[in-house]
């Protein structure tokens, strides 16, 4: 008896130093705030985890609690909805022979929904005659990047000043039909996870359970998610053109921006209809993103039960795990997004050339456009020229056809672009108002002239 006492004295004496030495133990105050955790910071953790196939290694390193759960497991669930079973072939040179395997296919613009990883603008194809109504990221990068090219801007009739950028695509050696892409992890990649096992460590030590096994399932649920798409590669596909291919110079953009891609078609082609996709070899794909979803959503639940049942230390113990992650995704989704897209880009396009103009109206800008593009050996039927004014200057009235037909009639010349008075006093035009609107159209395209004339002196294009 006296030796049960004395074990129950000492148990107890153990029980109230550990309840004595936890910090805050006697403050009523109860932060409630963090059962909101798992609704913040949802998009910018959903892009780093998209990341970690890029990222070499980067799967190992998603151990820690991170804020955006609830909004992860949402995206993962639009995720498993958008996969597709697709065969694909590896061919042996050698041997002469081809095998296919199974590949589940995932569109991650489902995680980078609004980072122009989903599509680009329209495209239109001068030579080509194609026209795509969505074209791929790259096109969408690259109007990116033209917008932040310096410009040179045009004089003459002013109505709503378009922005025309040439952009001159070189096949780099890095282009394949199928690519994969690598980067180096950032050493930061340790700290919340640092953080979040320190805090993990902290509360069990301190007892406090519901603060401890919420960092825990923070931990596990995101670090699941980061190995599962860690396990497959970001891959860039785009098709190749059939042997014997016109150019493929075309314009990319509408309204007040404009982008001529000048470059073969194989180029082009990595642009306007180049996609990117995770490839995951395993056929249970479809049921572990199901699982990292509910495990997402369930902790965020999870979190909003049991986070405001622990003592005040313990939830200042999840908000900081919490917060350091959070500082980190936020870090790394607006500085590595960049260099990401910047690093891909150069291994797909290189570094093209980018030369911008301010054309005073959309006439101008349309038939500069047709200027630095034409090939007069290569432009067909002047009537292919005529359709492309007609895209993008779509008034079909007498005038319109008359100042269409001359203009797709000299550039199928190669002369320069020459207009006088007999250009614009037609006999078929009675009215005087026509004979002023033609002769203004004219004088659109001399300004276009103007333009082409600044290009070709940069050492660009050839002089018609």
């Amino acid at each position: 008896m006296l030796a049960n006492g004395s074990l129950e004295t000492i148990q107890f004496q153990a029980r109230s130093l550990a309840n004595d030495s936890l910090p805050l133990a006697n403050s009523d105050f109860v932060l409630n705030s963090t059962a909101v955790a798992g609704l913040l910071g949802g998009e910018d953790a959903t892009s780093t985890v998209a990341l970690t196939q890029i990222y070499d290694k980067r799967k190992w390193l998603g151990w820690y609690n991170s804020p955006g759960s609830y909004v992860m497991g949402k995206h993962f669930r639009r995720l498993a909805r958008s996969a597709k079973v697709d065969v694909v072939y590896k061919s042996d040179l050698a041997a002469g022979t081809s095998s296919g395997s199974e590949m589940v296919h995932i569109d991650p613009g489902v995680l980078f929904e609004h980072e122009g990883w989903s599509g680009g603008p329209a495209f239109k194809g001068i030579y080509s005659g194609s026209s795509i109504q969505t074209t791929g990221p790259l096109a969408s990068w690259l109007m990116k990047k033209a917008a932040d090219v310096n410009c040179q801007k045009i004089d003459g009739r002013t109505t709503q000043p378009v922005n025309v950028t040439i952009a001159e695509l070189v096949q780099v050696e890095s282009l394949r039909e199928q690519m994969t892409f690598h980067h180096c992890s950032p050493h930061l990649a340790f700290a919340p996870i640092l953080v979040s096992l320190g805090t993990c460590s902290v509360c069990g030590w301190y007892r406090q359970w519901y603060a401890f096994s919420m960092i825990l399932v923070g931990i596990l649920s995101r670090g699941l998610a980061c190995l599962f798409i860690g396990s497959g590669n970001l891959v860039f596909d785009h098709p190749k053109p059939a042997d014997g291919s016109p150019p493929g110079d075309g314009i990319l953009g509408s309204d007040q921006d404009l982008v001529l891609l000048k470059g073969n078609e194989y180029v082009v082609n990595a642009v306007t209809r180049g996609k990117f996709f995770f490839r995951f070899q395993s056929k249970y794909t479809c049921p572990m993103v199901e699982g990292c979803s509910i495990l997402l959503i369930v902790q965020a639940i999870a979190q909003l039960i049991f986070v405001p049942q622990s003592q005040l230390f313990g939830q200042l113990m999840f908000v900081l795990s919490l917060a350091v992650s959070w500082i980190y995704n936020i870090w790394l989704s607006s500085r590595d997004k960049g260099d990401v897209k910047d690093g891909i880009f150069k291994q797909v396009l290189g570094e093209p050339c980018l030369t911008k103009f301010v054309l005073p109206n959309r006439v101008s800008a349309v038939v500069f456009l047709l200027l630095v593009s034409n090939k007069p050996r290569d432009s067909g039927n002047p009537r292919r020229l005529k359709k492309i004014m007609d895209l993008f200057l779509p008034s079909d009235s007498e005038v319109w056809g008359i100042w269409k037909e001359t203009i797709a009639g000299q550039l199928k010349s190669g002369h320069a672009l020459q207009f006088d008075r007999d250009h614009w006093h037609r006999k078929e035009l009675t009215v005087e108002d026509d004979q002023k609107l033609l002769k203004a159209l004219f004088g659109d395209a001399k300004n276009a002239m103007k333009a082409y004339s600044l290009f070709t002196a940069n050492g660009s294009g050839t002089v018609p």
